[in-house]
C-alpha cells in the first residue's frame, strides 16, 4: 500500500508530461476511475456471495448508507488532482502529512480516541519536519514546484481526506456487509459526483468533458487511482484511519527519489534530511501507539473481569 501510494502521487504528475498542466480533464480522470471501481466491486461481490452479495450492492439501504461518503471522497479526490497541476508530487506528499494531526483530532472530537500527551509532541514534530521541508525546497528552488494556490487546494484536500477517512472507518467497521458489497456502493456515490463535476466544469463550462488521453492517463487511471482505493479502503477496513495516513508519510522518502530518479528532479541533501525528519517522527508516532496497545493488553490479562467463566465457577463452589 505504501508504495503504491507513493507512486500515486508520481503518476499525476508524470501523466502531465512536459506541459505545466494536465491536457485531460481531472473530472474525467476521477470519473472513469470510479466506475471501473463500481463494476469491480460487483464482480468481486458476486464473485465470492453469489447473486445474494451482487443484489445487495443495488439495495436502495446500502447505497443511502454510503452516498454521503463517496461524495466527499469525490470533492478530494477533486482537490487532489488539480493541486498537483500546480505543486510537484514530493511537496504535495509531504504536505500531506499534516493530515496526521487532523485526523487524530478528529477521532479525537468523534470517536473519543483520545491521544497522550507524548503522542500529540510528535504529531508536532511531524508538523514541524513538513514545514522545514517546504521551506527548505522554497529556498532551494531547482526542481521543485510552488504555488500558494496549489499548496492552498492540497491544505483543503488533507482537511477533507481526514474528515472522510474517519467517517469512512466507522461507517466499514459498522456496516454487517461484505467488504465488495461496501466498496461498490460508496463508488456509486462518488462516481455519480464525478460525473456531475465533469458535464457542469468540463462539459457545460469548458470545451470537452474528456480533454486529450494519452497512454499516461490510462496509466494514472489503473494503476493510480483505482488500485489506490482498493488499497486504501481495505485498509481502513482492517484498520484505521491513522494506519492509513501511517503508510502515506512513509511514502514521502520513496516519491523523493522517485522524483529524482525519473521526473528530473535533483538530489538535494538538505532537502532529503527534512524529509527523513518528517518519517521518523510518523515512525515513532506508530511505536507510540503500540507501546499503549500491549500496555493495556498486559492490563486486561491481569483484570479478574476479562475471565467471567473462571469468577463463576469460584463462586459456585463458594456457594456449595
Amino acid at each position: 500500500v505504501t508504495v503504491q501510494r507513493a507512486c500515486h502521487n508520481s503518476f499525476i504528475e508524470w501523466a502531465k508530461g512536459d506541459s505545466p498542466h494536465a491536457k485531460y480533464t481531472v473530472s474525467s480522470v476521477i470519473f472513469v476511475a470510479q466506475i471501473i471501481c463500481v463494476a469491480i466491486g460487483w464482480i468481486l461481490a458476486h464473485s465470492t456471495g453469489g447473486k445474494e452479495d451482487l443484489k445487495k450492492c443495488f439495495d436502495a439501504g446500502n447505497l443511502t448508507k454510503f452516498a454521503h461518503i463517496g461524495l466527499i471522497y469525490a470533492l478530494g479526490d477533486i482537490f487532489e488532482m488539480e493541486s498537483v497541476n500546480y505543486i510537484d508530487s514530493s511537496t504535495y506528499t509531504v504536505l500531506s502529512q499534516s493530515k496526521l494531526i487532523i485526523t487524530a483530532s478528529l477521532m479525537w472530537i468523534l470517536d473519543g480516541s483520545a491521544q497522550s500527551m507524548m503522542q500529540w509532541f510528535i504529531l508536532f514534530t511531524t508538523s514541524s519536519g513538513m514545514l522545514e521541508y517546504v521551506l527548505v525546497g522554497k529556498a532551494k528552488g531547482g526542481a521543485m514546484t510552488f504555488s500558494v494556490f496549489g499548496v492552498c487546494l492540497a491544505l483543503v484536500k488533507v482537511l477533507i481526506s481526514c474528515y472522510v477517512a474517519v467517517l469512512n472507518t466507522k461507517a466499514l467497521k459498522r456496516d454487517n456487509n461484505p467488504f465488495p458489497v461496501q466498496f461498490s456502493c460508496l463508488k456509486v456515490s462518488w462516481a455519480m459526483a464525478s460525473l456531475v463535476y465533469m458535464i457542469v466544469k468540463d462539459g457545460i463550462l469548458g470545451d470537452g468533458m474528456f480533454g486529450e488521453w494519452t497512454h499516461r492517463t490510462v496509466v494514472l487511471v489503473f494503476c493510480g487511482f483505482i488500485l489506490k482505493t482498493l488499497f486504501n479502503q481495505y485498509l481502513l477496513k482492517v484498520l484505521d484511519a491513522i494506519w492509513k495516513n501511517i503508510s502515506e508519510a512513509i511514502g514521502v522518502i520513496l516519491v523523493y527519489f522517485g522524483r529524482v530518479m525519473f521526473l528530473g528532479g535533483k538530489y538535494d541533501p538538505t532537502v532529503f534530511n527534512a524529509g527523513v525528519t518528517v518519517v521518523l517522527a510518523c515512525i515513532a508516532y506508530v511505536l507510540s501507539k503500540e507501546g499503549k496497545a500491549k500496555k493495556s493488553e498486559v492490563g486486561d490479562e491481569l483484570d479478574p473481569n476479562m475471565y467471567p467463566d473462571l469468577t463463576t465457577s469460584l463462586l459456585r463452589h463458594r456457594r456449595a
